[in-house]
């Protein structure tokens, strides 16, 4: 009896150390990420593996309904796995099947769920990662209108047990070098006077940028999905490249603060329009020789396609008014290509983001009240941002424009590994941070109550 009762006894306590070892918050301090990349229609789903990652195991499990679905994904793996220059050593398990979403939780599949592709189900992926305690590492937009953001807020506001789970989207422009310095600026408060509040014919901080559905890439035509084209799947402007801008506001005014969505984001008024394209244009984007019937509902007299792919958002954060403005064009008809452009405008400054002379993207400064020290003092203030070592600033005109190191540009690549480094780092804490979590919600929030009021308009000119 005495050595049953110590047995007994043993047994109940590595039942404990198991059970203990069981909670999702222990497994993400000790296990490495093992990922389940489900339904990837979007290069991005490729980009968590473009490396070989300590945090991240080498077997990858992959679900789709068919092989065709995910050539893309695959393609750009096997190149991964097989350039000369520090190849990476995935091995791909995959499934495919019309129960490809069932079979992906499978107790033997990964412990974090990767999604790009088709943003209308992407919710309801993220609802059965969480069901299923799986971590979700998932592209932009997490969600394209109200009803998924009512899914979204129940998720991340959910129980105790729930906020184990991560729930995290990939917001790259954070570690773009220009956005950093325009930042450091407008949290220096000494030297830029504080952002410009309460001049209603002012808009404090401005997005703009024009893209292009028919575009080269590496000198290549650019062949874009159908999906890319059924707003109702992709998600309208007002709900896709926003989100980066609004996460750029966020992060830049309130950084690692939680944000109060009902007292601190107020929607004005929004926009929404449409960009027709030919034929003839569509088949120069796809590839196509015709329009397929999923997109019939979007083709008018089987000539031409209309997607509202375009937006406009003003809204004021913290008091602090915005607007964003994307758009899409057919074709650059000028040649420029995509278009970019950002101010923020403070009592003593303003700041701009905008091509320079040879066509490079730079961070301009105005002074309004240039007492001829500006230039000193700009030196000074550039001279002291935390990381950002080696930024001058030459005359250009009235501005000054920011010279920056090229050691301090990182390429589109790059600012992907760093989010998936703080992603990972999360997961080894066991929690996603409040303001964190505060930031989706905030965000989409905002992208889908502009959509749900938004006043359609007639197609602005180029």
């Amino acid at each position: 009896m005495r050595t049953l009762s110590y047995f007994s006894l043993l047994i109940i306590l590595l039942c404990g150390v198991g059970c203990a070892g069981e909670n999702p918050s222990n497994k993400k301090k000790e296990e490495k990420a093992k990922l389940t990349v489900i339904d990837p229609q979007h290069f991005h789903a490729a980009l968590v593996q473009k490396h070989i990652h300590p945090g991240i195991d080498s077997v990858v499990h992959l679900f789709a309904d068919s092989s065709a679905a995910v050539e893309g994904y695959k393609q750009l793996i096997t190149q991964y796995n097989t350039r000369e220059s520090e190849p990476t050593q995935w091995k791909i398990i995959d499934y495919f099947g019309a129960d490809f979403l069932e079979k992906a939780f499978d107790p033997t599949a990964g412990n974090v769920v990767v999604l790009a592709g088709d943003n209308q189900r992407k919710i309801d992926y993220i609802q059965k990662s969480v069901q299923h305690g799986r971590d979700v590492f998932a592209d932009k937009p997490l969600v394209i209108d109200a009803a998924g953001y009512r899914k979204l807020k129940a998720l991340i506001e959910g129980d105790g047990e729930k906020e184990q789970v991560l729930v995290y989207d990939m917001m790259t422009e954070r570690y773009d070098v220009k956005n950093q310095i325009v930042k450091s600026l407008l949290n220096n408060e000494e030297f830029s006077g504080g952002l410009l509040m309460g001049e209603d014919d002012k808009v404090a901080i401005l997005f703009q940028s024009v893209h292009h559905f028919i575009k080269d890439v590496s000198g290549k035509p650019l062949l874009r999905p159908a999906l890319f084209f059924d707003t109702e799947k992709q998600g309208e402007g007002l709900v896709d490249v926003t989100t980066h801008y609004i996460d750029l506001v966020q992060w830049m005014l309130s950084s690692e603060t939680v944000i109060d969505v009902n007292q601190e984001v107020k929607l004005t008024s929004s926009q929404r329009w449409k960009t027709s394209l030919s034929k003839e244009q569509f088949q120069k984007s796809t590839g196509l020789p015709v329009f397929p019937s999923v997109l019939q509902k979007h083709v008018v007299d089987n000539d031409r396609i209309d997607v509202f792919s375009n937006g406009r958002m003003e809204y004021t954060f913290k008091g602090v008014p915005v607007s964003i403005d994307v758009r899409w064009h057919a074709e650059s008809l000028d040649g420029r290509g995509d278009q970019f452009y950002a101010h923020f405008l403070t009592n003593r400054l303003k700041i701009e983001i905008k091509p320079d002379e040879k066509g490079k993207t730079a961070v301009f400064i105005t002074s309004k009240e240039d007492t001829g020290d500006f230039a000193s003092q700009l030196g000074d203030v550039l001279r002291a941002m935390d990381g950002l070592p080696g930024l001058t600033a030459e005359k250009v005109s009235e501005a000054y424009k920011i010279v920056i190191p090229e050691n301090l540009y990182l390429s589109h690549e790059d600012h992907f590994a760093k989010v998936l480094d703080g992603f990972i780092q999360y997961r080894k804490d066991g929690v996603l941070p409040a303001w964190e979590k505060s930031f989706i919600l905030a965000k989409y929030y905002l992208t889908t109550k502009a959509l749900e009021e938004a006043k359609t308009i007639e197609e602005e000119s180029n």
